[in-house]
């Protein structure tokens, strides 16, 4: 009498099945988890906030207005030409926080403000940076970046 014995494992339509399922979930959802928008929103996001608090922190240390440009995909500070209160605003070159474009990013709105010599702010403001906000306190020049 021959006895039976018992096997365990996966039958090869069942493994077929679980590598069919797998391909669908990983065609469908893992892109969704790892798209590059958030990142990129969030680091132009953070960028922008060290900028701006840059900015502020350099026309305090200088003693001259440092204007922020924002617009459309981007950024740029801006000093006078010539001396501390003369001349037509021109991007800061020397440092590599000044000046950046993300053409996957938008800002609003698209306008300009002066931080002065003691760090306050020409305007109160609220950048929007994709879906997240950065405000400016006019009175303090204080960076509200969360």
């Amino acid at each position: 009498m021959k006895r039976l014995q018992k096997t365990s494992g996966f039958t090869l339509v069942e493994l077929i099945v679980i590598l069919v399922l797998l391909g669908i979930v990983s065609a469908v959802a893992l892109p969704r988890f790892f798209g590059l928008a958030d990142y990129q929103v969030r680091a132009a996001y953070d960028e922008v906030s060290a900028a701006v608090r840059y900015a502020q922190k350099l026309a305090v240390a200088s003693g001259c207005d440092v204007q922020v440009q924002i617009y459309n995909h981007g950024y740029a500070l801006q000093q006078h030409q010539t001396g501390c209160s003369s001349g037509n605003f021109v991007d800061i070159s020397d440092h590599p926080v000044t000046h950046n474009t993300f053409s996957d990013v938008t800002f609003t709105p698209t306008t300009s403000f002066i931080f002065d010599k003691m760090g306050r702010s020409s305007t109160s403001l609220t950048i929007h940076v994709g879906d997240k906000s950065l405000n400016i306190v006019a009175e303090t020049g204080y960076v509200d970046a969360q």
